[in-house]
């Protein structure tokens, strides 16, 4: 398994979870992306070693490979030390080479503007970006694509088609449901 990863931030507006960065990570043969919005940077090599668990427990698969540029949320002793416990290699981009790590870096292109389109289209504030971002990834995973042969990256993924029943306008009014039983009169 490859994983392709890049931080975007600090963006100009905090969220209003307090978030000023966003991490990608993508997954090589699926395209299956996954947006974590962060605080700060130095959260990168927790959200790592989770990644990493998780993929595990849903693919049964171990990360082999992480390419990142050179920043220093990948460059330090706690995430080298983390690759190397645990046999993954670290394919680092030569630095100011962005187009080494282009996947990733492409993928964040395309969240940031769809994410910009939907929060101007729902008349929203630049605060809602890390919601914007997150519901631009969940579309990404469920769109086919001819790279995968019509497939989604959800459907690589998981091995099953998407349930697009779910799907509303990003920024829509919703309401929560509340079972009669959890009602207070």
């Amino acid at each position: 398994e490859l994983i392709h990863s890049d931080l975007c931030g600090p963006m100009e507006n905090l969220s209003i979870g307090g978030n000023k960065y966003f991490l990608t990570l993508l997954d090589d043969f699926s395209r299956y992306v996954f947006v974590y919005a962060l605080k700060e940077k130095n959260q990168v090599a927790k959200q790592l070693r989770e990644f990493c668990a998780m993929v595990e427990r849903q693919t049964g698969s171990k990360v082999k490979v992480f390419r990142t540029d050179n920043g220093t949320e990948y460059c330090n002793r706690e995430v080298e030390s983390f690759f190397k416990d645990n046999g993954i290699t670290h394919q680092k981009s030569t630095r100011y080479t962005p187009q080494q790590n282009g996947r990733a870096e492409r993928v964040q292109r395309t969240l940031v503007e769809k994410a910009r389109s939907m929060i101007a289209d729902a008349d929203l504030g630049k605060e809602f970006w890390a919601e914007a971002v997150s519901a631009a990834a969940y579309l990404v995973n469920r769109s086919p694509s001819r790279v995968l042969g019509g497939k989604t990256p959800y459907e690589l993924w998981f091995k099953e088609k998407p349930d697009l029943s779910n799907l509303r306008v990003f920024g829509c009014e919703a309401w929560v449901h509340i079972p009669k039983e959890k009602r207070k009169k």
